[in-house]
């Protein structure tokens, strides 16, 4: 007896049928068989000769510095590790300075109360502004406010805003503070990293008609004087938004007494007397909002001593149809009112501010 092969064809199978079955099963040996080849486009690799040894790495060939235009100066903060800068700035109400008057009041019927008008005048800044540089990293900048509380942040070596300071604080301070990114000679212009108006504070219920935005700083001379370079920089800034501010709905209480009604319709705001129901009315009209600052100024930085020899400019913000019920909501990023500004060095940090030494 001859021994029979194993076999998934059934016995009974028909000739086609296993026909068919073999076919497949050659099929599927087939794919696995090809699965196991290398695949295609794989490239084996030469052999090497004898004694065959592998080049030297090449040499990176360093390319040579970009020649220094001696036009150009970089302007940057200089500061010893124990050796704190400090700066004062005042600000001086200028003539005219009192905040827009109040909207003459309405007369007859459906009129409404005029918002109360606000400070008669503006009040005069003084802020100190301390620069220490710490062991490693980054400029420590302190910004003490007469009257108000001491803020902490962090710049980089141009003056740059890196870290701290409300918005305030922050957009005064990238005024006096911030430099050029690159190197800068007479005629070169650039802008500052600082906001004059937001209108975050406002919500999505205000749609802006128009804007405008002027920031720009300009080097207008490079002066010796001795072993020292004197960079004079003028200030333009300017940003104004105007918009319409709608009020987001509210609800407004409804109560169901019945009167004149049907006697189911009586019944019904009987049972539903301690219940009230409420639909949804504007709280408000629609009003114009427009906010409006400019800054001008012209200093003079000291190239090689890393420091500002004096800094004096005007500075003007105001906010029409909007009062914001806490500071840090207000539209405009500086305080509202005139300003006459006057940036000094002062020969020492003030006595009664204790710095903590950095590491």
């Amino acid at each position: 007896m001859k021994h029979r092969p194993h076999s998934d064809i059934p016995l009974s199978a028909s000739p086609k049928e296993c026909a068919f079955v073999k076919r497949s099963l050659f099929l599927v040996l087939s794919i696995l068989c090809a699965c196991k080849d290398s695949p295609r486009g794989e490239m084996e690799p030469l052999p090497r000769p004898a004694g065959y040894q592998e080049p030297a790495p090449q040499p990176e060939v360093k390319r040579p510095p970009e020649p220094v235009d001696p036009s150009k100066v970089l302007l940057r903060w200089k500061l010893a590790v124990d050796s704190p800068l400090a700066l004062q700035l005042e600000g001086t109400p200028e003539k005219g300075a009192a905040s827009a008057p109040a909207p003459a009041k309405k007369k007859g019927k459906g009129a409404k109360t005029a918002p109360e008008p606000g400070p008669s005048s503006s009040t005069a800044l003084n802020i100190v502004y301390v620069l220490q540089q710490p062991e490693t990293g980054d400029l420590r900048l302190r910004v003490i406010p007469e009257g108000g509380t001491p803020d902490l942040g962090t710049v980089s070596e141009r003056g740059f805003v890196l870290d701290g300071l409300d918005s305030t604080t922050r957009t005064l301070a990238a005024l006096m503070m911030e430099l050029p990114r690159d190197r800068v000679g007479p005629g070169d212009k650039w802008a500052l990293g600082a906001d004059l108006v937001d209108t975050a504070p406002l919500g999505p219920g205000f749609a802006t008609k128009k804007s405008h935005l002027r920031n720009s700083v300009k080097l207008t001379a490079l002066t010796p004087e001795g072993d020292e370079q004197v960079a004079t920089l003028e200030y333009d800034l300017h940003e104004s938004i105007d918009g319409v501010l709608t009020p987001p709905q509210g609800p407004s209480r409804v109560h169901p007494h019945g009167h004149g009604k049907s006697p189911l319709a009586k019944k019904k705001a009987e049972e539903n007397h301690d219940h009230e129901h409420e639909e949804e009315t504007p709280s408000g009209t629609a009003r114009d909002v427009s906010t409006t600052v400019t800054v001008t100024g012209r200093g003079e930085f000291l190239v090689k001593a890393g420091r500002w020899r004096s800094w004096q400019g005007s500075l003007s913000a105001k906010t029409e149809g909007y009062s914001p019920k806490v500071p840090t909501s207000a539209t405009s990023q500086v305080p509202e009112g005139k300003y006459a500004l006057r940036l000094t060095p002062l020969d020492a940090v003030p006595a009664g501010l204790k710095l903590e030494a950095l590491k």
